[in-house]
Protein backbone atom coordinates (compact mmCIF):
# COMPACT_ATOMS: atom_id res chain seq x y z
CA UNK A 1 0.00 0.00 0.00
CA UNK A 2 1.46 3.48 -1.22
CA UNK A 3 1.05 6.20 1.38
CA UNK A 4 1.20 10.26 0.08
CA UNK A 5 3.72 12.42 1.99
CA UNK A 6 2.19 14.42 4.54
CA UNK A 7 -0.78 13.01 3.49
CA UNK A 8 -2.86 14.01 6.49
CA UNK A 9 -1.39 17.24 6.57
CA UNK A 10 -2.86 17.94 3.23
CA UNK A 11 -6.08 16.68 3.71
CA UNK A 12 -7.01 19.22 6.92
CA UNK A 13 -5.64 21.94 4.37
CA UNK A 14 -7.67 21.09 1.70
CA UNK A 15 -10.43 21.31 4.85
CA UNK A 16 -9.41 24.19 5.60
CA UNK A 17 -9.92 25.55 1.89
CA UNK A 18 -13.14 23.99 1.30
CA UNK A 19 -14.32 25.57 4.99
CA UNK A 20 -13.54 29.06 3.58
CA UNK A 21 -15.95 29.10 1.19
CA UNK A 22 -18.94 28.12 2.78
CA UNK A 23 -19.65 31.37 4.01
CA UNK A 24 -19.52 33.56 0.76
CA UNK A 25 -22.03 30.29 -0.25
CA UNK A 26 -24.45 30.74 2.89
CA UNK A 27 -25.13 33.86 1.44
CA UNK A 28 -26.23 32.90 -2.07
CA UNK A 29 -29.16 31.93 -3.21
CA UNK A 30 -28.71 27.96 -3.11
CA UNK A 31 -29.99 27.54 -6.81
CA UNK A 32 -28.10 30.26 -8.31
CA UNK A 33 -25.90 29.73 -10.60
CA UNK A 34 -22.67 31.34 -8.93
CA UNK A 35 -23.75 29.01 -5.86
CA UNK A 36 -23.60 25.62 -7.67
CA UNK A 37 -20.18 26.87 -9.01
CA UNK A 38 -18.81 27.22 -5.64
CA UNK A 39 -20.33 24.20 -4.46
CA UNK A 40 -18.33 21.98 -7.48
CA UNK A 41 -15.03 23.78 -6.00
CA UNK A 42 -15.64 23.40 -2.48
CA UNK A 43 -15.92 19.59 -3.36
CA UNK A 44 -13.09 19.98 -5.89
CA UNK A 45 -10.76 21.54 -3.42
CA UNK A 46 -11.87 18.58 -0.57
CA UNK A 47 -10.64 16.10 -3.26
CA UNK A 48 -7.51 17.69 -3.78
CA UNK A 49 -6.78 17.64 -0.39
CA UNK A 50 -7.49 13.65 -0.13
CA UNK A 51 -5.17 13.51 -3.19
CA UNK A 52 -8.52 12.84 -5.57
CA UNK A 53 -8.60 14.10 -9.03
CA UNK A 54 -11.35 12.28 -10.86
CA UNK A 55 -10.68 11.20 -13.90
CA UNK A 56 -13.66 10.90 -16.14
CA UNK A 57 -14.47 8.50 -18.61
CA UNK A 58 -17.81 9.02 -20.98
CA UNK A 59 -19.70 11.86 -21.12
CA UNK A 60 -22.41 13.09 -18.05
CA UNK A 61 -26.12 13.11 -19.34
CA UNK A 62 -27.86 16.46 -19.54
CA UNK A 63 -30.63 17.73 -17.96
CA UNK A 64 -33.17 15.43 -16.24
CA UNK A 65 -30.93 12.87 -16.15
CA UNK A 66 -30.96 10.10 -13.34
CA UNK A 67 -27.06 8.71 -12.77
CA UNK A 68 -27.29 5.62 -11.11
CA UNK A 69 -24.01 4.84 -9.34
CA UNK A 70 -22.31 2.57 -7.12
CA UNK A 71 -21.19 3.41 -3.50
CA UNK A 72 -17.92 2.53 -1.74
CA UNK A 73 -17.27 5.93 0.11
CA UNK A 74 -17.83 8.92 1.68
CA UNK A 75 -15.42 10.08 -0.97
CA UNK A 76 -17.82 8.67 -3.44
CA UNK A 77 -19.96 12.13 -3.00
CA UNK A 78 -16.86 14.58 -3.20
CA UNK A 79 -15.72 12.71 -6.47
CA UNK A 80 -18.83 13.04 -8.40
CA UNK A 81 -19.63 16.48 -6.69
CA UNK A 82 -16.73 17.59 -7.68
CA UNK A 83 -17.30 17.05 -11.46
CA UNK A 84 -20.82 17.42 -12.31
CA UNK A 85 -23.75 19.29 -10.77
CA UNK A 86 -26.50 16.66 -9.43
CA UNK A 87 -28.61 16.19 -6.76
CA UNK A 88 -28.01 13.04 -4.20
CA UNK A 89 -30.42 10.78 -2.99
CA UNK A 90 -29.34 9.77 0.25
CA UNK A 91 -30.49 8.07 3.55
CA UNK A 92 -32.25 10.03 6.14
CA UNK A 93 -30.06 9.70 8.99
CA UNK A 94 -27.06 11.53 6.85
CA UNK A 95 -29.55 14.38 7.38
CA UNK A 96 -28.41 13.94 11.33
CA UNK A 97 -24.68 14.41 10.95
CA UNK A 98 -23.34 17.62 12.30
CA UNK A 99 -22.44 20.06 9.95
CA UNK A 100 -22.71 17.33 6.81
CA UNK A 101 -26.28 17.10 7.09
CA UNK A 102 -27.29 21.14 6.83
CA UNK A 103 -24.55 21.41 4.13
CA UNK A 104 -26.31 18.07 2.29
CA UNK A 105 -29.49 18.96 2.57
CA UNK A 106 -28.84 23.14 1.34
CA UNK A 107 -27.06 21.81 -1.21
CA UNK A 108 -30.15 20.27 -2.50
CA UNK A 109 -29.91 16.80 -1.06
CA UNK A 110 -33.25 14.12 -1.54
CA UNK A 111 -33.18 12.46 1.88
CA UNK A 112 -35.22 8.77 1.79
CA UNK A 113 -36.34 6.03 4.37
CA UNK A 114 -36.24 3.29 2.10
CA UNK A 115 -37.62 1.10 5.08
CA UNK A 116 -40.92 3.18 5.50
CA UNK A 117 -43.02 1.87 3.02
CA UNK A 118 -45.73 4.59 3.52
CA UNK A 119 -43.78 6.68 2.79
CA UNK A 120 -41.94 5.42 -0.76
CA UNK A 121 -44.87 7.76 -2.84
CA UNK A 122 -44.03 11.46 -1.56
CA UNK A 123 -40.53 10.24 -1.88
CA UNK A 124 -41.20 8.66 -5.23
CA UNK A 125 -42.56 12.19 -6.40
CA UNK A 126 -39.99 14.63 -4.56
CA UNK A 127 -37.50 12.62 -7.26
CA UNK A 128 -39.75 12.70 -10.41
CA UNK A 129 -40.36 16.73 -9.36
CA UNK A 130 -36.87 16.82 -9.87
CA UNK A 131 -35.86 15.39 -12.65
CA UNK A 132 -38.95 17.39 -14.05
CA UNK A 133 -37.64 20.42 -12.99
CA UNK A 134 -34.23 19.45 -15.35
CA UNK A 135 -32.30 18.44 -12.53
CA UNK A 136 -30.01 15.41 -12.26
CA UNK A 137 -30.35 13.13 -9.28
CA UNK A 138 -27.69 10.41 -8.49
CA UNK A 139 -29.03 7.62 -6.40
CA UNK A 140 -26.74 4.61 -5.39
CA UNK A 141 -29.45 1.38 -5.55
CA UNK A 142 -26.54 -0.56 -3.20
CA UNK A 143 -28.74 1.01 -0.34
CA UNK A 144 -25.05 1.05 1.46
CA UNK A 145 -21.59 0.83 1.03
CA UNK A 146 -19.92 -2.18 -0.71
CA UNK A 147 -16.41 -3.18 -0.36
CA UNK A 148 -15.17 -2.11 -3.37
CA UNK A 149 -14.39 -5.58 -4.64
CA UNK A 150 -17.86 -5.46 -6.40
CA UNK A 151 -21.73 -4.46 -6.55
CA UNK A 152 -23.94 -5.49 -4.35
CA UNK A 153 -28.01 -6.44 -5.40
CA UNK A 154 -29.46 -3.07 -6.67
CA UNK A 155 -32.63 -2.43 -4.63
CA UNK A 156 -35.00 -1.16 -7.66
CA UNK A 157 -37.79 0.36 -5.75
CA UNK A 158 -36.09 4.17 -6.37
CA UNK A 159 -36.24 2.79 -10.34
CA UNK A 160 -39.83 3.71 -10.01
CA UNK A 161 -39.33 7.09 -10.66
CA UNK A 162 -37.42 6.95 -13.59
CA UNK A 163 -40.33 7.24 -15.61
CA UNK A 164 -39.70 11.00 -15.07
CA UNK A 165 -36.27 10.65 -16.37
CA UNK A 166 -34.98 12.09 -20.03
CA UNK A 167 -32.38 9.55 -19.46
CA UNK A 168 -31.04 7.00 -17.03
CA UNK A 169 -27.35 6.79 -16.94
CA UNK A 170 -25.28 4.03 -15.24
CA UNK A 171 -22.24 5.18 -13.33
CA UNK A 172 -18.89 3.17 -12.45
CA UNK A 173 -17.41 4.81 -9.42
CA UNK A 174 -13.53 2.74 -9.64
CA UNK A 175 -10.43 3.63 -6.36
CA UNK A 176 -7.44 2.90 -8.24
CA UNK A 177 -3.89 2.45 -7.94
CA UNK A 178 -1.98 5.72 -8.81
CA UNK A 179 -0.75 3.90 -12.45
CA UNK A 180 -4.34 3.23 -12.82
CA UNK A 181 -4.75 -0.17 -11.89
CA UNK A 182 -6.95 -1.94 -9.07
CA UNK A 183 -5.50 -0.95 -5.86
CA UNK A 184 -4.29 -3.82 -3.32
CA UNK A 185 -6.68 -5.37 -0.71
CA UNK A 186 -5.44 -3.46 2.16
CA UNK A 187 -5.80 -0.06 0.15
CA UNK A 188 -9.36 -0.84 -0.76
CA UNK A 189 -10.39 -2.00 2.78
CA UNK A 190 -8.94 1.66 3.63
CA UNK A 191 -11.18 3.13 1.46
CA UNK A 192 -14.39 1.75 1.92
CA UNK A 193 -16.41 2.91 4.67
CA UNK A 194 -18.41 -0.03 5.80
CA UNK A 195 -21.19 0.02 8.34
CA UNK A 196 -20.88 1.39 11.69
CA UNK A 197 -17.37 2.58 10.72
CA UNK A 198 -16.58 6.28 11.94
CA UNK A 199 -15.46 8.44 9.42
CA UNK A 200 -13.08 10.08 10.95
CA UNK A 201 -10.77 7.19 10.96
CA UNK A 202 -11.57 6.16 7.66
CA UNK A 203 -11.10 10.10 6.48
CA UNK A 204 -7.61 9.93 7.99
CA UNK A 205 -7.08 6.03 6.32
CA UNK A 206 -7.88 7.89 2.78
CA UNK A 207 -5.26 10.71 2.95
CA UNK A 208 -2.78 8.91 3.56
CA UNK A 209 -2.85 6.92 0.19
CA UNK A 210 -1.77 7.23 -3.17
CA UNK A 211 -5.06 6.51 -4.89
CA UNK A 212 -7.26 7.67 -8.11
CA UNK A 213 -10.76 7.69 -8.55
CA UNK A 214 -12.60 7.10 -12.20
CA UNK A 215 -16.01 8.07 -12.75
CA UNK A 216 -17.12 6.40 -15.69
CA UNK A 217 -20.15 7.36 -17.36
CA UNK A 218 -22.36 4.57 -19.68
CA UNK A 219 -24.03 5.09 -22.32
CA UNK A 220 -27.62 6.73 -20.85
CA UNK A 221 -30.93 4.84 -21.93
CA UNK A 222 -34.45 5.54 -21.71
CA UNK A 223 -36.80 4.19 -19.01
CA UNK A 224 -39.27 3.22 -21.22
CA UNK A 225 -36.84 0.90 -23.35
CA UNK A 226 -37.78 -1.93 -20.17
CA UNK A 227 -40.74 -3.14 -19.31
CA UNK A 228 -40.68 -3.48 -15.46
CA UNK A 229 -38.12 -1.25 -12.90
CA UNK A 230 -36.71 -4.13 -12.20
CA UNK A 231 -35.33 -5.01 -15.84
CA UNK A 232 -33.83 -1.36 -15.81
CA UNK A 233 -32.27 -2.00 -12.51
CA UNK A 234 -30.21 -5.24 -14.08
CA UNK A 235 -29.48 -3.72 -17.06
CA UNK A 236 -27.49 -0.86 -15.20
CA UNK A 237 -26.07 -3.27 -12.92
CA UNK A 238 -24.87 -5.38 -15.99
CA UNK A 239 -23.73 -2.88 -17.59
CA UNK A 240 -21.37 -1.61 -14.40
CA UNK A 241 -19.73 -4.75 -13.65
CA UNK A 242 -18.69 -5.38 -16.86
CA UNK A 243 -16.65 -2.08 -16.48
CA UNK A 244 -15.97 -2.55 -12.90
CA UNK A 245 -12.35 -3.22 -13.71
CA UNK A 246 -10.19 -1.79 -16.63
Amino acid sequence: MSHRPLGRTRAALGLASAAMLVPPWLLMSPKSVPAKALERRFHRTIAAGFGLRPQVLGTPGAAGTMFVANHISWADIISVAAVVDTDFVAKADVAAYPGIGALAGRTGTIFVERERRSQAVSQMEAIRQRLIAGRRVLMFPEGTTSDGRGLLPFRSSLFAAADAAAAVQPVTIRYTSPGGGPLDPEALDAIAWIGDEDMLPNALALARLRAGVVLHFHEPVAASAFDTRKALAEHCREVMLRHYWP
